[in-house]
């Protein structure tokens, strides 16, 4: 679409007001497609909520998946970054750094449920494109978990494939439980979900990792 030109509105030169209707977009797509599933929710129906016009959501997004895209991205950034720091701010050691760490994953995705829906189940088998990005997720997750242990938690070589294949089925353990949080079928209280999550953590560790 061509680039919007103009004068500045109501203070806002045309680049920032694009800027505010695509996140009205995306806040829109999120409890849209958190509530409803993003099978039943139609283009329409998140212009309506946004309160814009179709005109504009293309001005954003090639189409429906577009956003839901961008709404999991922006997801997964958000819940990284804040796993960062809990990383950053944790002291040594594996319990320490798994409970900082999961603490701040199953936390920031337990507070706000339609986070944990569009991370763990609305992405799931719409396309080819997004089950790629899904499992770069998973594996770039996989590669914190590494990275963590070989810095945070001074352990000296985290490089080998039996490790990865370690990280690799934790973050997929971590995801399941909470899959089953949102569906309803495990336990719906998030403290005992972290609890048994650090137990795999520091389990995993002390049954992989032989120094000598």
């Amino acid at each position: 679409m061509a680039e919007e030109t103009g004068r500045r509105y109501a203070g806002q030169d045309p680049a920032t007001r694009r800027a505010a209707r695509r996140d009205q977009l995306m806040a829109a797509g999120l409890d849209l497609f958190a509530t409803h599933g993003y099978t039943r929710v139609s283009v329409k129906q998140v212009c309506d909520q946004a309160k814009l016009t179709q005109r504009y959501f293309y001005e954003s997004f090639e189409d429906r998946e577009g956003l839901l895209l961008g709404v999991y991205d922006a997801v997964v950034a958000d819940t990284r970054s804040r796993v960062d720091a809990a990383i950053a701010e944790s002291d040594s050691g594996v319990v320490d750094l798994a409970q900082s760490a999961l603490g701040a994953f199953i936390g920031h995705l337990t507070d706000d449920p339609r986070l944990a829906r569009i991370m763990l189940l609305e992405v799931v088998g719409v396309s080819p494109r997004l089950e790629d990005r899904r499992y770069r997720v998973i594996h770039d997750f996989a590669d914190l978990i590494l990275v963590a242990a070989t810095t945070s938690a001074q352990i000296d070589d985290m490089s080998s494939p039996q490790f990865r294949l370690v990280a690799v089925g934790l973050v997929g353990a971590v995801n399941q439980l909470l899959v089953d949080w949102v569906l309803g079928n495990g336990s719906h209280d998030p403290d005992e979900i972290l609890a048994v999550c650090t137990g795999l953590f520091a389990a995993a560790f002390d049954r992989f990792y032989d120094p000598t």
